[in-house]
């Protein structure tokens, strides 16, 4: 055939061209919200990461492992009110422990948002309540090994009677991110207890 070719183009005639390829995209499907929330299981701290100092434990969102977490939920609440929200599909767990502290962690499996965005948006939305808020970013908190985007910060409650500050470190790593939140009667009491529990939270959010 390609002798063909080569003699039809000798005698003038233009050699047929050939057909114009035709790529078909790859598509990936999103993973399941069955799939999300093993993920978002997987990367919480388990339920005895603080048995050694005596924590418990309080409250577990969803209750069981067997329910898959909630859809669309609050990533972070800044300024006194102001809602960061995942779009598209994600699930959420959260877990609450006490006892010689208290602490909270909630994580989000998100299936096509990436964790970066997020960190960023809470990162860029708190420097308009700066000053009402006492906001103040945690800089001697710095970015654990395994994790992509990380931002921490402290501020003032608005409930001073129940804990007059609160500090926050946000964790992202590809579609994952994590919030953990410490109290104190003071700021740089606050400051000092997330970074002397945050290590605790590291290996499983790097592994899921």
């Amino acid at each position: 055939m390609a002798l063909v070719g080569l003699v039809a183009g000798c005698a003038g005639e233009p050699a047929a061209a050939p057909p114009p390829s035709t790529t078909i995209p790859m598509t990936t499907a999103l993973p399941t919200p069955a799939e999300l929330n093993e993920r978002a299981k997987a990367a919480i701290a388990p339920p005895d990461a603080f048995a050694a100092v005596g924590g418990q434990v309080k409250t577990n969102v969803p209750a069981t492992d067997g329910e898959i977490g909630a859809d669309g939920q609050v990533v972070a609440m800044i300024c006194g009110g102001r809602e960061i929200h995942v779009d598209g599909t994600s699930v959420a767990r959260s877990r609450l422990w006490t006892g010689r502290t208290t602490v909270f962690q909630q994580v989000h499996a998100m299936a096509d948002r990436m964790a970066a965005v997020l960190v960023q948006g809470v990162e860029t939305g708190l420097a308009s309540c700066t000053h009402t808020r006492s906001v103040e970013q945690l800089t001697a908190l710095a970015k654990p090994e395994g994790v992509d985007d990380f931002y921490a910060y402290c501020e003032a409650t608005l409930d001073p009677d129940v804990s007059p500050y609160a500090c926050y470190a946000f964790m992202g790593r590809g579609t994952l991110i994590s919030e953990v939140i410490m109290f104190g009667q003071t700021k740089e009491a606050a400051g000092a207890e997330l970074a002397s529990v945050l290590p605790v939270f590291v290996p499983s959010f790097v592994k899921a």
